[in-house]
Parts: C-alpha cells; sequence; structure tokens
C-alpha cells in the first residue's frame, strides 16, 4: 500500500488549489495517511511544508523536507516539555528516532 501518491487528475483536484495533490502524506505500517495541506511554512521558502496536530498529549509537528508530499520528519513535543522526532527512510520504509531531548 506504500506506493505512489494519489493522481490529482484521477482524483478530480487536477489544477484546483487545495487538491489532493497538495496534501501531506504519512506512510507507517504499510499504510498511507491523508494528513491534509501543510499549513505552515518552516524553512522560508515560501511553499508549506508542515501541519501541526494537538491534543492533552502536547503537540505533534509533521514536515515533509524534501518537497514531495510525503512527510519525513515527526516532531513531538509533550505536555511536560520533553521533545521527541523521527525521520522517515524512503529507502527502507522504517522510521527513526532522533535523539530524545527537553524544552527548557
Amino acid at each position: 500500500m506504500d506506493g505512489d501518491l494519489p493522481d490529482d487528475e484521477a482524483a478530480g483536484a487536477h489544477g484546483t488549489a487545495g487538491g489532493v495533490g497538495e496534501h501531506l502524506w504519512l506512510s507507517e505500517s504499510g499504510r498511507l495517511w491523508d494528513l491534509g495541506p501543510a499549513t505552515a511554512d518552516t524553512d522560508a521558502d515560501g511553499v508549506g511544508d508542515s501541519l501541526s496536530r494537538n491534543d492533552a498529549a502536547g503537540l505533534t509537528v509533521f514536515t515533509d523536507t524534501d518537497g514531495d508530499h510525503r512527510v519525513d520528519l515527526v516532531t513531538r513535543i509533550g505536555a511536560d516539555g520533553s521533545v521527541s522526532s523521527s525521520t522517515y527512510d524512503p529507502d527502507t520504509g522504517q522510521w527513526s528516532a532522533a535523539r530524545p531531548g527537553r524544552l527548557r
């Protein structure tokens, strides 16, 4: 199931702002999740590359670092100030945890 992203034209979104081709996608456990459109430009290049979700446990930021609309960096900031991040390796299809930390 971890294949190509949906085809905008086939999805009926070709040529429209906010079409599925502009959404961020997350590969996890052989599944592909549509997270919706990016809402932040974290590298200041003029293109949205991230979106965030919060809940009682804290804030999670999903980022596409290479512009292919696939999330390849997930950063979690816990309500207790803990910080963790994971990066996606498209060659292996695996997520790797980076060194955890704390916000002070």
